[in-house]
């Protein structure tokens, strides 16, 4: 699993030397995690700070993180990688570095360790826009292609596949050749980084990001999503084998009409691999939740499922509230609404995941056609 952090010619220093990723927005803190009594100002704020807080609750340890150098005066948009995540995200709420001259409201963070960290990034033109190598459409790196046309995820998911293709991109660029250090800065002149000498400490404040007590209290879907991510190893529910998880993501574009799919997560064995894909309510679903999917599971078939090298099942799944009567006879009418069964693509089922929250915890159940 691999996120993409944007940094530019400012941050990205301090990030390399204090080791570490973040996201954040304009000079929001994050005590309303811990305040039911604060409400933010603005109708789209809270659900702004949620969507971010999922973003990075989906970065699990041991995942990959790349950095995208945002264009300059003098180079190109470009990433350089590669780091490990070293351990779970965290907010950060005395915004440590930022006086120092980080000048970034970055709020929401992970630590890193470094993995394989190339002198000489790539260029946005030669990882999203270069043909060379491409025989099929789903050899493209969509996932930051979408993000260029949305403009407003500080940290993106990529596929395993792209993560793959930018990785060797960088090992050719570099002729193999990774950093051997633990210490970094960058060099703007040259727009590379390089070794250092110098061992700088993370000594910022590191608090819990837990969105239970939030969620509670609003009940919202943007605090549904986090709740989720958070904690989707745990839900076992919505887990469709015991393989496990190897990538997740949020509000995953897939097309240029801007739909999104809330979570997908994949979980393989050496013969196939599972993608499931989660549309999420916070109310009772309506029948057109059947054309959601319908146009997931498309976009997936085209530009996912061609990356593949083993059989795909793609597993459709609901998640809102328990059912009403009303919502359990549409449930009944549109579960095998898109299926199908061959030796490369399955598509399964429509599955119902209620949840309910009782005496202050949120439990998480499958509803069953014959129920």
């Amino acid at each position: 699993m691999a996120h993409i952090f944007i940094v530019n010619e400012n941050t990205i220093p301090f990030h390399l030397k204090y080791k570490f990723a973040g996201t954040g927005a304009r000079e929001y803190k994050g005590e309303f995690l811990r305040n039911n009594n604060i409400e933010l100002e603005g109708k789209r704020t809270e659900t702004l700070l949620i969507s971010m807080i999922a973003d990075i609750s989906r970065v699990k340890k041991g995942d990959s993180v790349l950095f995208y150098l945002q264009q300059g005066k003098d180079h190109e948009g470009m990433f350089f990688g590669s780091f490990k995540v070293a351990e779970e995200p965290f907010l950060c709420n005395d915004n440590f570095l930022y006086k120092e001259g980080l000048h970034k409201n970055l709020i929401f963070r992970v630590q890193l360790i470094p993995d394989k960290v190339y002198s000489k990034g790539i260029t946005e033109r030669e990882c999203l826009d270069s043909l060379d190598g491409i025989t099929h459409p789903s050899q493209m790196c969509w996932s930051l292609i979408y993000r260029k046309l949305k403009g407003n995820r500080g940290c993106t998911m990529i596929t395993n596949y792209e993560y793959d293709q930018i990785m060797k991109k960088l090992a050719e660029k570099n002729s193999n050749e990774y950093i051997n250090t633990n210490n970094f800065d960058y060099d703007a002149t040259n727009t590379r980084i390089i070794a250092s000498d110098k061992e700088y400490k993370y000594t910022g404040k590191k608090e819990s990001l837990d969105i239970k007590d939030r969620f509670l209290y609003k009940r919202k879907e943007a605090h549904l999503q986090a709740y989720i991510l958070q904690n989707l190893f745990d839900i076992d529910c919505l887990k469709v084998s015991r393989d496990k998880i190897t990538w997740i993501g949020n509000e995953v574009s897939c097309g240029v009409g801007m739909q999104s799919i809330d979570i997908c997560f994949v979980q393989e064995n050496e013969k196939e691999a599972n993608i499931s894909i989660c549309e999420l309510k916070a109310g009772q679903p309506k029948e057109y939740i059947k054309y959601q999917l319908q146009k997931y599971i498309e976009w997936i078939k085209d530009y996912i499922v061609p990356t593949y090298n083993k059989k795909v099942i793609i597993n459709q799944i609901i998640v809102a509230q328990k059912p009403l009567n009303r919502t359990k006879e549409m449930y009944k009418s549109i579960r095998n609404y898109l299926t199908c069964t061959s030796e490369q693509l399955a598509i399964n089922p429509i599955k119902y995941i209620k949840y309910e929250i009782k005496d202050n915890n949120i439990f998480f159940d499958e509803v069953k056609v014959d129920e």
